[in-house]
């Protein structure tokens, strides 16, 4: 019987991560819920424990179902708590801070974290500032910081899962659209939206584990490459009316919706606008994971 309990036990761990991604990818949980999942360390050990026990006390089929019930309710509960779980204890913190453009005519956003609710607007209020940051947290101070002779502003927080307890993150950022931006969006899971339609956008790339992804952009100049990686990226992609895109997608389930055009493959699938063929300025879109979900829509006005 101890074979019958380890066939058992992980098959039901990856169930459940596996459930818990799908509601994510779904939008039935929000992306930074995630975090709870750190707080459900000891509940490995209770099952262990009650599993232990069952073996020494229960025989035969008595214990493959006391030990399907266990498994069962562990796993129920797990995604229970993460999806309605009390607010992350210890309460948040606001850490808000900026730079001066300066001399910079170009600049970038390296986002190094855990997991984060990110939001991003072009600001031309901004004045003497190349952004302006307010980044609610619980857990290790971000750091936040700008190299002057590259323009890259770095966002990061060390320590994001802890073993007795679970963080959050949610960023706000403006940004001066009289400098073009590059962005490079790397963490665990990330919903994000970038309202770009004033900010001359050089190009994105996201590289996360799971991803909920809405990007808003002007016209483009030159080729702008756009690049998501990740296992289950979701991107919704919004442009003015008339401007060239192109859009790869490659992975296991691929559903595509282009300007009215819905195409669902498996392991690869492409389209591009009208006029995209030799256009001199239009935005490229590779979209690569096990399941992708893009959407790419005419529907911003045009400047």
């Amino acid at each position: 019987m101890r074979r019958q309990y380890r066939s058992y036990f992980w098959p039901m761990v990856l169930i459940v991560i596996g459930l818990i991604a799908l509601l994510v990818d779904l939008n039935v949980i929000s992306a930074d819920r995630l975090y709870r999942l750190a707080d459900l360390w000891p509940l490995i050990l209770i099952v262990i424990g009650l599993e232990l026990i069952i073996r020494r006390t229960a025989h035969g089929r008595a214990m493959a179902v006391a030990t399907i019930l266990i498994l069962l309710i562990a796993g129920l509960g797990a995604v229970a708590y993460v999806a309605v779980g009390p607010p992350i204890p210890g309460g948040t913190q606001t850490l808000t801070t900026s730079d001066p453009v300066g001399t910079l005519s170009a600049a970038s956003l390296d986002l190094e974290v855990g997991a984060a609710n990110l939001t991003v607007v072009g600001d031309s209020s901004l004045g003497a500032d190349l952004y302006r940051a307010a980044v609610t947290y619980s857990g290790p101070k971000p750091d936040v910081t700008l190299d002057r002779s590259t323009g890259a502003l770095r966002i990061s927080q060390q320590g994001e899962f802890g073993i007795f307890g679970s963080l959050n993150l949610n960023i706000d950022l403006h940004v001066n659209p009289s400098v073009a931006w590059s962005f490079s969006l790397n963490s665990g899971a990330t919903s994000a939206s970038l309202n770009l339609t004033d900010v001359q956008l050089a190009s994105l790339e996201a590289n996360n584990g799971a991803i909920r992804l809405d990007l808003t952009v002007g016209p483009p100049k030159g080729i702008v490459p756009i690049r998501v990686n990740g296992g289950a990226p979701n991107l919704r992609f919004h442009r003015p009316s008339g401007v060239a895109v192109s859009v790869q997608l490659s992975g296991g389930a691929l559903n595509l919706t282009a300007d009215g055009h819905h195409t669902s493959a498996i392991g690869s699938a492409s389209w591009q606008s009208d006029g995209d063929a030799g256009a001199s300025d239009a935005y490229a879109i590779e979209v690569n994971g096990g399941a992708c979900n893009v959407t790419v829509e005419a529907n911003v006005p045009a400047a």
